[in-house]
Protein backbone atom coordinates (compact mmCIF):
# COMPACT_ATOMS: atom_id res chain seq x y z
CA UNK A 1 0.00 0.00 0.00
CA UNK A 2 1.16 3.59 -0.83
CA UNK A 3 2.67 6.24 1.63
CA UNK A 4 3.25 9.54 1.36
CA UNK A 5 5.59 12.43 3.07
CA UNK A 6 3.13 14.82 4.44
CA UNK A 7 4.54 17.01 6.86
CA UNK A 8 7.40 15.59 7.67
CA UNK A 9 5.60 12.31 8.85
CA UNK A 10 5.11 8.82 6.36
CA UNK A 11 1.35 8.69 6.10
CA UNK A 12 -0.06 5.59 5.37
CA UNK A 13 -3.04 5.59 3.18
CA UNK A 14 -5.34 3.23 0.66
CA UNK A 15 -7.46 4.06 -2.35
CA UNK A 16 -10.64 2.90 -3.59
CA UNK A 17 -12.95 3.32 -6.59
CA UNK A 18 -11.35 5.14 -9.49
CA UNK A 19 -11.29 9.27 -10.54
CA UNK A 20 -15.01 10.38 -11.77
CA UNK A 21 -14.95 13.21 -14.15
CA UNK A 22 -16.13 16.31 -12.46
CA UNK A 23 -16.24 15.00 -8.83
CA UNK A 24 -13.85 15.64 -6.20
CA UNK A 25 -13.05 12.84 -4.34
CA UNK A 26 -14.31 11.37 -0.86
CA UNK A 27 -11.30 11.70 2.29
CA UNK A 28 -12.34 9.49 5.36
CA UNK A 29 -10.78 10.75 8.52
CA UNK A 30 -11.02 7.80 11.53
CA UNK A 31 -11.42 8.68 14.90
CA UNK A 32 -9.05 8.51 17.79
CA UNK A 33 -7.00 5.25 18.64
CA UNK A 34 -7.72 3.71 15.47
CA UNK A 35 -6.76 3.29 12.00
CA UNK A 36 -8.52 4.05 8.38
CA UNK A 37 -9.35 0.27 7.40
CA UNK A 38 -10.58 -0.32 11.27
CA UNK A 39 -13.17 2.62 10.84
CA UNK A 40 -13.71 2.89 7.18
CA UNK A 41 -13.47 -0.88 5.63
CA UNK A 42 -17.29 -1.40 4.95
CA UNK A 43 -17.98 2.12 3.92
CA UNK A 44 -14.72 2.59 1.04
CA UNK A 45 -15.84 0.46 -1.42
CA UNK A 46 -19.52 1.53 -1.22
CA UNK A 47 -18.49 5.41 -1.48
CA UNK A 48 -16.17 4.16 -4.06
CA UNK A 49 -19.19 2.99 -6.11
CA UNK A 50 -19.80 6.55 -6.49
CA UNK A 51 -16.26 8.82 -5.92
CA UNK A 52 -12.36 7.88 -5.68
CA UNK A 53 -12.26 7.39 -2.08
CA UNK A 54 -9.22 8.23 0.20
CA UNK A 55 -8.32 6.50 3.60
CA UNK A 56 -5.09 7.41 5.39
CA UNK A 57 -3.98 6.26 8.44
CA UNK A 58 -3.81 9.54 10.62
CA UNK A 59 -0.16 10.60 11.93
CA UNK A 60 0.74 8.29 15.17
CA UNK A 61 -2.30 5.74 13.92
CA UNK A 62 -1.69 2.57 11.96
CA UNK A 63 1.30 2.30 9.72
CA UNK A 64 1.78 6.10 9.86
CA UNK A 65 4.39 7.44 12.36
CA UNK A 66 4.04 10.12 14.86
CA UNK A 67 8.11 11.96 14.61
CA UNK A 68 6.89 14.79 16.76
CA UNK A 69 5.05 12.42 19.48
CA UNK A 70 1.94 15.26 18.94
CA UNK A 71 -1.54 14.75 18.56
CA UNK A 72 -3.19 17.70 18.02
CA UNK A 73 -6.68 18.67 15.90
CA UNK A 74 -4.66 21.42 13.91
CA UNK A 75 -1.97 19.14 13.15
CA UNK A 76 -4.32 16.59 11.75
CA UNK A 77 -6.35 19.58 9.85
CA UNK A 78 -3.15 20.62 8.49
CA UNK A 79 -1.89 16.91 7.05
CA UNK A 80 -5.34 16.60 5.58
CA UNK A 81 -5.12 19.53 3.63
CA UNK A 82 -1.33 18.96 2.39
CA UNK A 83 -2.69 15.15 1.93
CA UNK A 84 -5.34 16.38 -0.43
CA UNK A 85 -3.07 18.58 -2.23
CA UNK A 86 -0.32 16.26 -2.58
CA UNK A 87 -2.95 13.93 -4.03
CA UNK A 88 -3.35 16.47 -7.17
CA UNK A 89 -6.83 17.31 -5.93
CA UNK A 90 -8.07 20.64 -5.12
CA UNK A 91 -10.75 20.11 -2.96
CA UNK A 92 -12.41 16.74 -1.03
CA UNK A 93 -15.61 15.80 0.48
CA UNK A 94 -14.08 15.50 3.69
CA UNK A 95 -15.86 12.98 6.17
CA UNK A 96 -14.67 12.60 9.44
CA UNK A 97 -15.38 10.07 12.51
CA UNK A 98 -15.27 10.83 16.63
CA UNK A 99 -12.36 12.47 16.90
CA UNK A 100 -11.60 12.33 12.73
CA UNK A 101 -14.95 14.61 12.93
CA UNK A 102 -13.15 16.87 15.08
CA UNK A 103 -10.52 16.92 12.38
CA UNK A 104 -12.83 17.15 9.49
CA UNK A 105 -14.28 20.49 11.47
CA UNK A 106 -11.09 22.11 12.00
CA UNK A 107 -9.77 21.01 8.52
CA UNK A 108 -13.11 23.03 7.60
CA UNK A 109 -12.63 25.98 9.97
CA UNK A 110 -8.54 26.21 9.34
CA UNK A 111 -8.16 25.20 5.21
CA UNK A 112 -11.89 26.00 3.41
CA UNK A 113 -10.38 25.89 0.39
CA UNK A 114 -9.82 22.31 0.06
CA UNK A 115 -13.53 21.91 1.14
CA UNK A 116 -15.95 20.35 -1.05
CA UNK A 117 -18.51 19.65 1.32
CA UNK A 118 -17.99 18.29 5.36
CA UNK A 119 -19.49 15.66 6.92
CA UNK A 120 -18.79 15.81 10.58
CA UNK A 121 -19.82 13.07 12.75
CA UNK A 122 -19.33 11.78 16.11
CA UNK A 123 -18.17 15.61 16.63
CA UNK A 124 -17.86 18.76 19.31
CA UNK A 125 -16.93 22.56 18.30
CA UNK A 126 -16.41 23.27 22.17
CA UNK A 127 -14.92 21.51 25.34
CA UNK A 128 -17.89 21.14 27.50
CA UNK A 129 -17.06 20.79 31.29
CA UNK A 130 -18.74 16.81 30.54
CA UNK A 131 -15.78 15.92 28.59
CA UNK A 132 -13.06 17.32 30.94
CA UNK A 133 -14.05 15.06 32.94
CA UNK A 134 -15.17 12.35 31.62
CA UNK A 135 -12.29 11.43 29.21
CA UNK A 136 -9.05 11.69 32.00
CA UNK A 137 -10.99 8.55 33.35
CA UNK A 138 -11.91 6.89 30.07
CA UNK A 139 -7.99 7.36 28.39
CA UNK A 140 -6.43 6.61 31.21
CA UNK A 141 -4.04 3.67 30.62
CA UNK A 142 -4.06 2.13 33.95
CA UNK A 143 -7.64 1.88 33.57
CA UNK A 144 -7.61 0.58 30.15
CA UNK A 145 -5.09 -2.26 31.04
CA UNK A 146 -6.71 -3.28 33.92
CA UNK A 147 -10.28 -2.96 33.07
CA UNK A 148 -10.98 -3.11 28.86
CA UNK A 149 -7.56 -5.01 28.19
CA UNK A 150 -8.97 -5.59 24.46
CA UNK A 151 -8.96 -1.55 23.73
CA UNK A 152 -5.35 -2.37 24.80
CA UNK A 153 -4.50 -5.15 22.65
CA UNK A 154 -6.11 -3.48 19.48
CA UNK A 155 -4.27 -0.51 20.01
CA UNK A 156 -0.64 -2.71 20.54
CA UNK A 157 -1.97 -4.82 16.86
CA UNK A 158 -2.77 -1.84 15.21
CA UNK A 159 0.26 0.92 16.40
CA UNK A 160 3.10 -1.53 17.61
CA UNK A 161 4.81 -2.16 14.15
CA UNK A 162 5.32 1.16 13.33
CA UNK A 163 5.12 3.19 16.98
CA UNK A 164 6.19 0.55 19.28
CA UNK A 165 5.00 -1.75 21.25
CA UNK A 166 4.28 0.90 24.19
CA UNK A 167 3.18 3.49 22.00
CA UNK A 168 -0.70 2.92 23.31
CA UNK A 169 0.00 4.78 26.28
CA UNK A 170 1.23 8.02 25.10
CA UNK A 171 -1.24 7.84 22.52
CA UNK A 172 -4.08 7.65 25.02
CA UNK A 173 -2.69 10.45 27.13
CA UNK A 174 -1.76 12.32 23.95
CA UNK A 175 -5.57 12.20 22.83
CA UNK A 176 -7.11 12.69 26.20
CA UNK A 177 -5.16 16.34 26.43
CA UNK A 178 -5.89 17.13 23.33
CA UNK A 179 -9.73 16.30 23.99
CA UNK A 180 -10.27 18.45 26.79
CA UNK A 181 -8.46 21.52 25.39
CA UNK A 182 -9.83 22.03 21.59
CA UNK A 183 -11.43 22.69 19.63
CA UNK A 184 -13.04 26.19 21.06
CA UNK A 185 -15.51 27.36 18.07
CA UNK A 186 -18.11 30.13 19.34
CA UNK A 187 -21.24 30.94 17.25
CA UNK A 188 -19.31 33.43 15.54
CA UNK A 189 -16.96 31.31 14.33
CA UNK A 190 -19.09 29.08 12.83
CA UNK A 191 -21.29 31.35 11.20
CA UNK A 192 -18.66 32.07 8.91
CA UNK A 193 -18.59 28.80 7.16
CA UNK A 194 -19.85 28.94 3.32
CA UNK A 195 -19.12 25.17 2.76
CA UNK A 196 -22.10 23.00 2.63
CA UNK A 197 -22.17 21.19 6.16
CA UNK A 198 -24.40 17.77 7.06
CA UNK A 199 -24.11 17.23 10.77
CA UNK A 200 -24.08 13.33 12.17
CA UNK A 201 -24.71 12.01 15.52
CA UNK A 202 -26.53 9.77 17.23
CA UNK A 203 -29.49 10.05 19.70
CA UNK A 204 -27.76 8.39 22.42
CA UNK A 205 -24.49 9.14 21.77
CA UNK A 206 -23.17 9.18 25.33
CA UNK A 207 -19.94 11.21 24.00
CA UNK A 208 -21.32 13.94 21.91
CA UNK A 209 -25.18 14.01 22.62
CA UNK A 210 -25.20 14.72 26.67
CA UNK A 211 -24.23 18.22 25.36
CA UNK A 212 -25.85 18.20 22.08
CA UNK A 213 -22.54 18.79 20.21
CA UNK A 214 -24.30 18.30 17.06
CA UNK A 215 -27.17 20.31 17.15
CA UNK A 216 -24.35 23.44 18.12
CA UNK A 217 -22.36 22.66 15.02
CA UNK A 218 -25.50 22.79 12.80
CA UNK A 219 -27.51 25.52 14.22
CA UNK A 220 -24.45 27.82 14.19
CA UNK A 221 -23.43 27.03 10.71
CA UNK A 222 -25.38 28.71 7.84
CA UNK A 223 -27.36 26.08 6.02
CA UNK A 224 -26.02 22.87 7.70
CA UNK A 225 -28.26 20.01 7.60
CA UNK A 226 -28.39 17.93 10.49
CA UNK A 227 -29.16 13.90 10.66
CA UNK A 228 -29.28 12.78 14.55
CA UNK A 229 -31.07 9.43 14.02
CA UNK A 230 -33.07 7.37 17.16
CA UNK A 231 -31.54 4.91 18.75
CA UNK A 232 -28.18 5.17 17.94
CA UNK A 233 -24.96 5.26 19.68
CA UNK A 234 -21.45 6.85 18.40
CA UNK A 235 -20.59 4.59 15.18
CA UNK A 236 -23.78 5.73 13.16
CA UNK A 237 -21.76 4.81 10.04
CA UNK A 238 -21.34 0.98 11.16
CA UNK A 239 -25.24 0.78 13.28
CA UNK A 240 -27.11 2.68 10.39
CA UNK A 241 -24.61 1.34 7.39
CA UNK A 242 -27.13 1.49 4.87
CA UNK A 243 -28.86 4.66 6.07
CA UNK A 244 -25.96 6.37 6.49
CA UNK A 245 -24.66 5.87 3.10
CA UNK A 246 -28.05 6.94 1.63
CA UNK A 247 -28.03 9.92 3.61
CA UNK A 248 -24.09 11.17 3.04
CA UNK A 249 -24.52 10.21 -0.63
CA UNK A 250 -27.85 11.81 -1.24
CA UNK A 251 -26.14 15.08 0.57
CA UNK A 252 -23.13 15.08 -1.44
CA UNK A 253 -25.33 14.74 -4.81
CA UNK A 254 -27.23 17.83 -3.59
CA UNK A 255 -25.00 19.86 -2.08
CA UNK A 256 -21.21 18.97 -2.88
CA UNK A 257 -21.71 19.19 -7.14
CA UNK A 258 -21.44 23.22 -7.16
Amino acid sequence: MPNITINNANIFYETFGDDKPDRAPVLLIHGSTIDGPTDWGDIAPELAKHYKVLVPDCRGHGHSNNPNMTYSFKELADDAAAFIRALGYERAHVIGHSNGGNVALVTLMDHPDVIQTCIPQAANAFVTQYLIEREPVVFDPERVKNEVPEWMNEMIMLHGEVNGQDYWRDLLQMTMKEIISEPNYTPADLAQVTKPVLVIMGAEDTVNAPDRHGQYIAENIPNAEMWIPEKTEHNVHKDRRDEWLAKVLGFMERRGEG
